[in-house]
């Protein structure tokens, strides 16, 4: 009797091994052989779950952000609004292996769109989807008094998504990550503080 493969377990599998690849060796090291052996299959296994690398890529992608929702599900959500939201945004952050890969593929992601129109939606999709949810998010914690009023939601949550790029990017080349996450806590922090 045929073994019954799981598709959407074996395609997850496969992007993981892709993110196991960028994080030690950058998107450069993806290649179908790569990502086949990396996830122990063969390369034709790779092809019949994604039938091009751009198709790896955008579900790769796609994962990181369950992987964030999963970390979020996690967290504290107890007290001041404004420190929820710094936790929430160090779940973002290349601390650990499995986020600077996932940091790895956004950037990289992002790199392309700049120059693939075919991929520009995609990124723009994910971006406007996080701000609806920071601006939400910002809303709340404003009516609870722990984020200040004087200016839009919308344009504190493109400051927070900006400051939390650029934060994540320079984690991917500085010595101590942990440093520059407690210097991107004291933006926000006096950001967002209430005036």
């Amino acid at each position: 009797m045929p073994k019954i493969v799981d598709r959407a377990e074996r395609r997850r599998e496969i992007a993981d091994a892709l993110l196991r690849l960028v994080a030690t060796g950058g998107v450069e090291a993806v290649s179908v052989r790569s990502v086949a052996a990396e996830a122990g299959v063969s390369a034709g296994a790779v092809q019949k779950y994604f039938s091009t690398k751009e198709e790896l890529f955008r579900f790769a992608l796609d994962l990181t952000g369950e992987f964030v929702e999963q970390r979020w599900t996690q967290i504290d959500y107890t007290g001041n609004l404004l420190e929820v939201l710094i936790r929430l945004v160090a779940e973002t952050l290349p601390l650990d292996e499995q986020r600077r890969a996932e940091s790895i593929v956004i950037s990289a992601f992002t790199a392309r769109a700049a120059v693939r129109p075919s991929w520009t939606d995609f990124v723009r999709e994910g971006y406007d989807e996080l701000h609806d949810l920071t601006v939400r998010f910002l809303d709340v914690a404003r009516e609870a008094g722990h984020v200040r009023t004087d200016l839009p939601a919308g344009r504190l949550a493109d400051i927070v998504i900006a400051l939390g790029d650029g934060f994540a990017n320079r984690m991917l080349t500085c010595e101590d990550p942990h440093a520059l996450q407690d210097s991107l806590t004291l933006a926000l922090r006096e950001l967002l503080a209430p005036r």
